[in-house]
């Protein structure tokens, strides 16, 4: 996943409702620098546990949300695209 890029949503939560999910996007860690997908195929979380996810429950648990991100995957041929 080392030559993947990512783009950074400028984006403020004030709840976990908030959070925007799709395929394409992306939790990041603020404090641990975890990358976790935001459509999971199974319950999932940063290695500090600062951010998971139940899929079961769809529901997003997040401890600390100034130090959540969310990423967007670009798509493949985006860093070369003019």
């Amino acid at each position: 996943m080392s030559d993947v890029a990512f783009d950074i949503l400028p984006l403020v939560f004030f709840t976990t409702a908030d959070v925007p999910r799709d395929d394409d996007l992306f939790y990041r860690c603020l404090m641990c620098g975890g990358v976790i997908p935001s459509v999971p195929d199974d319950n999932i979380g940063c290695t500090c546990g600062n951010i998971f996810i139940d899929k079961d429950t769809w529901r997003l648990i997040v401890v600390d949300l100034s130090k959540l991100q969310v990423i967007r995957m670009r798509p493949a041929g985006g860093l070369d695209a003019a």
